[in-house]
């Protein structure tokens, strides 16, 4: 692992979360107010970077921007989570459309309930990596984005600028699978140091446990190398599996109170790669992840997430 200095990047999507907090989930074809409407800056790599910055990392989120009235409130927001965007691609008003999701939370459990418009969004391409000087970081966070080749370029293209470093200079990569409908993607997992596997993803491949999860996946990692499979599995916490190493499992740690849950994962996600980054073996690594990602279901957002290093929620740094 590249321990040393580096920023680390978050590649995916940024999405406008419109979020409506309900007193319970509505009944269809009725009407009911909700209890607070707001917007929010959304997408799992987007979140993963909010997060890492809350933890205080130096943090970048890389994926595409659309010039429409959302672009102010998102680089706004970036801006304001001290997550960088200057490489980002903006697209000209009318080209695309900015990704957009409506959300409604019921205030009884905190689960959410997502509807999602993502047509005729810009999706991340190998030209736009290209001109991003990848010298500057030490991680590189990819969300499993549409389009297998595509995304294959964009992690080959670490792959060849580490074949040219020492080995304290090469970036270490990580891989999001979280949509079931994208099991192309598990392809990819020979090219990822970590990959994160979703509850829902491992299921969907017919894994019932996060061990039983961890313990097969990691046999589509990279072969002769100490690549991790971990795997976040709600209220029952995550697993890991480093190469030949024992699993290692961490249990959760709910809040007092759900309040919202969106981003859980994304929480989860980021908070590892956090502990990871700071020299935390695997075992301390996951269960740092379960602890943020449960502290975040007891707060609106991750802006709050900031300063919980020093609140029981600690990782060595």
């Amino acid at each position: 692992m590249n321990e040393g200095e580096g920023r680390v990047l978050c590649v995916g999507l940024c999405v406008l979360d419109i979020v409506n907090v309900c007193e319970s989930y509505p009944e269809e074809d009725s009407k009911q107010r909700s209890v607070e409407y707001y917007w929010q800056r959304g997408g799992n790599a987007s979140n993963s970077a909010s997060v890492l910055a809350m933890l205080g990392a130096d943090v970048e989120f890389l994926g595409t921007l659309e010039q429409g009235q959302e672009y102010g409130f998102l680089r706004s927001d970036f801006l304001e989570c001290g997550v960088h965007i200057d490489n980002c691609p903006v697209h000209v008003e009318g080209q695309y459309r900015c990704p957009v999701s409506t959300t409604i939370i019921n205030r009884q459990n905190g689960s959410r309930t997502i509807i999602a418009a993502l047509n005729n969004i810009s999706e991340l391409q190998i030209d736009d990596f290209m001109k991003v000087d990848l010298k500057r970081y030490k991680w590189i966070h990819f969300e499993g984005r549409p389009g297998v080749d595509r995304m294959y370029e964009l992690l080959n293209a670490v792959h060849t600028f580490n074949e040219s470093c020492s080995m304290e200079k090469k970036i270490v990569i990580s891989l999001e699978l979280e949509k079931i409908k994208r099991p192309e993607l598990l392809s990819l997992s020979g090219l990822a140091d970590y990959v994160f596997i979703s509850k829902e993803f491992a299921m969907s491949l017919g894994y019932f446990t996060k061990e039983d999860a961890v313990e097969n996946l990691i046999s589509h990692c990279r072969k002769g190398y100490m690549a991790t499979v971990i795997c976040a599995w709600g209220a029952d916490g995550a697993a890991a599996k480093s190469g030949s190493d024992k699993v290692v499992v961490s249990a959760a740690f709910p809040p007092d109170e759900m309040v919202d849950t969106m981003g859980a994962g994304d929480t989860f996600n980021a908070a590892t790669i956090f502990a990871l980054c700071n020299c935390a073996g695997l075992n301390e690594a996951i269960a740092f992840g379960c602890k943020v990602a449960g502290a975040k279901c007891g707060i609106r957002g991750y802006k709050e997430l900031k300063g919980l290093k020093g609140a029981n929620v600690t990782v060595n740094t």
